[in-house]
C-alpha cells in the first residue's frame, strides 16, 4: 500500500473537523468493505478511523424514533435489546445477513456508505423509510439517496440513522430467493386507521426499488396488495439472472408471503 496519514478521532466533533480539513479523506468503519475497496484500487492519502468514536455506537429509542449509530456492528444490532423491543423483526432480519465473521466487524454505516447493491441494509432501512443523518444533523437524506446523491452527502460523515416507530405495526424480510430477488416490507397505520405498505425489492445486481401501497382499509389483503406492489417494478429491474417479468413474479410471491405473515401476527395482536 502507498503511504497514508491515519487519524483516530475520539469524538464526533473531532471527526467532522478532520474530514472538513481533508475533503478527500477516506472514512474507515469496520473496514470489511474498505479492504475490498483497496484491493480494487482505492489508495487513500488520508484515512479517518471511527473506531474510537464511541458515540457513533449508540442505540436509543425515544419519542417514537429508533436511533442507530453508524458504527453499530451487525452483531450488535441483531442482538441489541432496544432494537429487538422497538422492531423485533428488524433484529431477526439483521441476524440473517452476512457471515459470523463479518457480522462481528462490519458496521451498518459502512454497509450503507459502501453503496454496493449486494449489501442488504439499504433494503431493510429503505423499507422502514429510514433517514440518514450526516454531520451531526446538518444534513438528512432518505436511503434512496445512496444511489442518486453524488454531492454533499458523499462528502459528509454519517452520524445517525433514524427510523420512526410510532405508526409502525409490522416489518418483515424475505431473502429466500437471494441473490436473484430480496424484499423488505413495512406496514404502517395512518392517522385515519388505514394501512400503508412500503417495500424495497432488490438483488445482488440492482439497487432496491421502492414499492408502495395505500390500502385504504384497516386490514390487509395479501393477494391484492402483493399484485399492486409487483406491478410497480420498472423494466430496469431486469439483469442477466432474470427478466423484469420474472422479477415481478418473484416480488409478487415474496410480498404475498410477507403480507400473509403480517396478517397472522396482527390478528394475534403481535405488532412489529
Amino acid at each position: 500500500m502507498a503511504p497514508f496519514r491515519l487519524h483516530r478521532p475520539t469524538t464526533i466533533e473531532d471527526a467532522l473537523a478532520i474530514v472538513s480539513e481533508h475533503p478527500d479523506a477516506v472514512i474507515a468503519a469496520g473496514c470489511s468493505d474498505l479492504v475490498a475497496q483497496i484491493r480494487e484500487g482505492c489508495a487513500p492519502n488520508t484515512l479517518v478511523s471511527l473506531q474510537k468514536v464511541d458515540a457513533l455506537r449508540a442505540i436509543r429509542h425515544e419519542a417514537g424514533v429508533l436511533h442507530i449509530g453508524p458504527m453499530v456492528t451487525h452483531h450488535m444490532g441483531a442482538t441489541d435489546e432496544i432494537v429487538a423491543a422497538a422492531i423485533p423483526n428488524l433484529a431477526t432480519a439483521w441476524a440473517s445477513i452476512a457471515t459470523v465473521r463479518i457480522r462481528y466487524t462490519a458496521t451498518v454505516g459502512g454497509n450503507l456508505m459502501a453503496r454496493r447493491y449486494r449489501y442488504e441494509m439499504p433494503l431493510l432501512l429503505g423499507a422502514l423509510d429510514a433517514d440518514l443523518i450526516y454531520d451531526a444533523g446538518a444534513l438528512s437524506r432518505p436511503v434512496a439517496s445512496l444511489w442518486a446523491d453524488s454531492g454533499t452527502a458523499q462528502r459528509s460523515v454519517l452520524t445517525d440513522i433514524t427510523v420512526r416507530t410510532d405508526d409502525l405495526v409490522w416489518f418483515g424480510y424475505e431473502r429466500s430467493m437471494r441473490p436473484t430477488a430480496t424484499v423488505a416490507l413495512a406496514v404502517r397505520r395512518s392517522p385515519d386507521g388505514t394501512l400503508q405498505v412500503r417495500a424495497q425489492s432488490g438483488s445482488e445486481y440492482r439497487h432496491g426499488f421502492a414499492l408502495t401501497a395505500d390500502t385504504g382499509a384497516s386490514e390487509l389483503d395479501p393477494l391484492e396488495v402483493s399484485a399492486q406492489l409487483a406491478q410497480q417494478l420498472p423494466d430496469e429491474c431486469a439483469d442477466y439472472t432474470g427478466s423484469a417479468e420474472y422479477r415481478r413474479h418473484l416480488v409478487r410471491v415474496l410480498t404475498r408471503r410477507l403480507l400473509t405473515a403480517a396478517c397472522a401476527q396482527l390478528k394475534g395482536k403481535t405488532t412489529r
